[in-house]
Parts: structure tokens; C-alpha cells; sequence
């Protein structure tokens, strides 16, 4: 594995906390950079894309900083750390596990306490530093509300000395080998920062993506600031190393833009009297015109109060026309059951009637057999009869025939 390493490009991004760190690695990355094996997105409030760190190297270094009794962030001003042996062994074997790729490196603020181990461990790889205005990095550090710099203030300035210290006594040992840059001048020249790195360090990383940077996230003081000029007036070391890095860090144009030296203003009391003068004055103006906006919403919301109103009433009238028409639709299904009742009995009567009927119709065809049957019988006792007349009539005429025989024979 080592005979591996040595033929793959190791890029290793170190940087002060909140300077810009994050968006190199997100752009490496893009172009062609391997940055770990189990990258820490995790994007929040203080970083919405994202922060590209390794998990290896991220916990590797603050277990070395926990076991010193070191603050794990990396919020020290302590000079030398010490790496015991059993973290190299195991250093070693996190670079084993990431060097995945023939270019491949990390991201990890912390890195930068730990540059001459690195330098030590991997001789072969080179390193991209990138630095940030002091007053940005610390306007950052008090944006994201970290509690130890809400009760120590100016230590975000120590911090960032000591951070940029490491880093530019790393680079002025080991230039060859090193990429100094500043945010400001990354952000306005990602593809030539690219092929600078392309160039020095004989690697063939593509051109990153154009939508990863997002300006509006990256904070910057204006120019009516003076929180420069408080810099310069109380940590003047911090605005001539920031010169120092300025003075050796790459540059795309021949002529380095040091437009930022406009914000450090001379006579800095007399400018903050002034300036605090107008800011109160222009708050004033500000305030003025919010109020009658307030005033305008305050209004607008009587009257959308009063249409409120006007319409619950309308509710509640259509709620009492609806319980009206309820009452009256349970009315009518009452009838409606009533009817259906009568109507089922009158089914039923209608039934037994046609079953009656049916009974009477065979009783009555019944009735009407008998009666055929009965008038056959009639008219045979009719024929037996009109025989019976006619025998008796021929009985009654040899009666008187025979009577009258016998009164002739008596005479004779």
C-alpha cells in the first residue's frame, strides 16, 4: 500500500475554522478530487451546502486533541501538539483506507494544527492553504453564536492568528509543495485556480461545477465597516500577517487585489464618533419609515379584523339557516319513515287482499263446476221427468182404455 501512495496525488485542504474551507472541497470535488471515504455533509445554518469534511481525519484529530486535554473543536492557542505513537499507527491506516483514487485528499479545519505530521507522514503530498480577512472569519464565528466566543470575544482573533501563523510558517518551509490562496481570490477565479493546481502539483483535475457557489452565502464587511479598523487598532499583528499571507499567496493577475486595505480607516475614534452619528441618524429614518408602515399594517389589520367579523356573522347566520334546514330535513325523514310504514302495511294488505282474491276466484270457479254439474243434473231430471209425464200419459190412456173395456165387458 505504501508503493500505492506514491503514485497517487495527495491534496490536503487546510485552512483557518470558517474560511472557506468547505467550498474548496465542494468545488476539488467537482473537479475529479477523491475527499474521503465517509464525507461529513451534515449541511446546517452555519454551512447550508454543506461542510465536505472526512469523518476519518475529522475524528482522528480531535481524539489527538482530546487525549493532549486540548479543546476537540480545535480552539487552542497551544503551540506544539504531541501525537503519541498509537495515533500514527493509526493514521497510517486511515490513509491506507481513503487513498482510493489516483487523486485523493481531505478537508478538515483542524488540519492545520497538524501540518508538519502530515508533511512528516506523507512526504509525497502537497497541500492547498486557504486563508480569510480576520474580520470575516471572526464576524462568521460570532454568527454562529459559538458559546466560547461569546464569553471571550477577542480570542476569535487570537485563534485566528495562531491558525494563519501554523499556515505560513508551513508555506515558507515547504512552498514547493503548498498552495497559498485567499477566499476572495479562490471565489472570483475557481477554473484558473484549478489549473494553477493542475499546473504545480501535475495533476489532471477537470473544470468544477459552475453552481456550487452561491454568493450570498459567503459573508463579507462592507465598506462602511469598522470592524476592520477595530482589528487594525487593537491586533495589528492580524492585519500585517494577513498582508504577510497576501504577499506570498497565489495570484491569477499580475497586480494582487489589495482593494481591502480601504477599510482600514485612519483616526479610527474620530471615524466611529461620525459614523455612529449618521448610523443613528439613518436608523432614526429607518425606524420613521418602518413605523408608518406599522401604522399602514396596523390599519390593514382593523380592517381585515372588521371583514373577520363581518364574515363570522355571515357564518354564523348560515350556520343557523343550516341547523334551520336540518331540523326540517329530519322533520320530512320522520314523514318520510311514517309514509314509508303506511305504505309497507298497505303493501301487505294489498297482498292478502290479492291472496284473497286468488282464494275467491278458485272458490267461484269451484262453485261455478258445481253448478255446471248440478244444472247437467237438472236437465237429465228434466228429460226423466218429461218421460216419466209421457208414460204416465200412456199409462193413464191404457188406464182408461182398460176402464173402459172392463165397463163394456160389465155390460155385456
Amino acid at each position: 500500500m505504501e508503493n500505492d501512495r506514491k503514485k497517487n496525488s495527495i491534496l490536503v485542504i487546510a485552512s483557518m475554522h470558517r474560511s472557506g474551507s468547505s467550498l474548496a472541497a465542494s468545488l476539488l470535488q467537482s473537479a475529479g478530487l477523491h475527499i474521503g471515504r465517509k464525507v461529513m455533509l451534515y449541511p446546517d445554518a452555519g454551512n447550508p451546502k454543506g461542510y465536505f469534511e472526512s469523518f476519518d481525519f475529522w475524528n482522528f484529530h480531535r481524539s489527538v486533541l482530546q487525549s493532549q486535554g486540548i479543546d476537540e473543536d480545535g480552539w487552542t492557542l497551544q503551540e506544539k501538539i504531541e501525537v503519541d505513537d498509537r495515533f500514527v499507527e493509526e493514521a497510517k491506516k486511515i490513509v491506507d483506507q481513503n487513498s482510493l483514487s489516483v487523486v485523493w485528499g481531505w478537508k478538515e479545519p483542524r488540519t492545520a494544527l497538524f501540518l508538519d505530521f502530515w508533511a512528516e507522514l506523507l512526504p509525497e503530498a502537497n497541500f492547498l492553504l486557504i486563508y480569510r480577512a480576520p474580520w470575516e472569519v471572526v464576524d462568521s464565528l460570532y454568527w454562529r453564536h459559538d458559546a466560547l466566543f461569546q464569553s471571550q470575544p477577542e480570542l476569535a482573533v487570537k485563534i485566528w492568528l495562531h491558525y494563519n501563523q501554523k499556515i505560513l510558517n508551513f508555506y515558507n518551509r515547504y512552498s514547493s509543495h503548498c498552495l497559498l490562496v485567499n477566499l476572495a481570490t479562490l471565489v472570483k477565479n475557481k477554473e484558473l485556480y484549478i489549473q494553477a493546481i493542475n499546473q504545480k502539483f501535475n495533476t489532471n483535475l477537470t473544470a468544477p461545477a459552475s453552481t456550487l457557489y452561491d454568493p450570498s452565502l459567503l459573508r463579507s464587511q462592507g465598506g462602511d465597516s469598522y470592524r476592520p479598523s477595530l482589528i487594525e487598532h487593537y491586533f495589528p499583528e492580524a492585519v500585517e500577517m494577513y498582508r504577510e499571507l497576501d504577499s506570498r499567496s497565489w495570484q491569477p493577475q499580475e497586480t494582487p487585489d489589495f482593494s481591502w486595505r480601504e477599510l482600514i480607516k485612519p483616526s479610527i475614534y474620530r471615524f466611529w464618533a461620525f459614523q455612529e452619528w449618521v448610523n443613528v441618524r439613518k436608523q432614526e429614518r429607518q425606524n420613521k419609515t418602518l413605523q408608518a408602515e406599522l401604522q399602514q399594517c396596523q390599519s390593514q389589520l382593523h380592517q381585515n379584523q372588521a371583514e373577520l367579523e363581518h364574515i363570522n356573522l355571515q357564518a354564523h347566520q348560515v350556520e343557523e339557516v343550516l341547523e334551520q334546514s336540518q331540523s326540517q330535513l329530519h322533520q320530512t325523514e320522520d314523514v318520510l319513515e311514517e309514509s314509508q310504514s303506511q305504505l309497507e302495511q298497505v303493501q301487505e294488505e294489498l297482498e292478502q287482499l290479492s291472496v284473497q282474491k286468488i282464494q275467491t276466484e278458485t272458490l267461484l270457479a269451484h262453485f261455478q263446476s258445481q253448478l255446471n254439474q248440478i244444472e247437467g243434473l237438472f236437465a237429465d231430471s228434466q228429460s226423466q221427468l218429461h218421460q216419466t209425464e209421457e208414460m204416465l200419459e200412456q199409462s193413464q190412456s191404457q188406464l182408461h182404455q182398460t176402464e173402459e173395456l172392463w165397463n163394456n165387458l160389465s155390460l155385456d
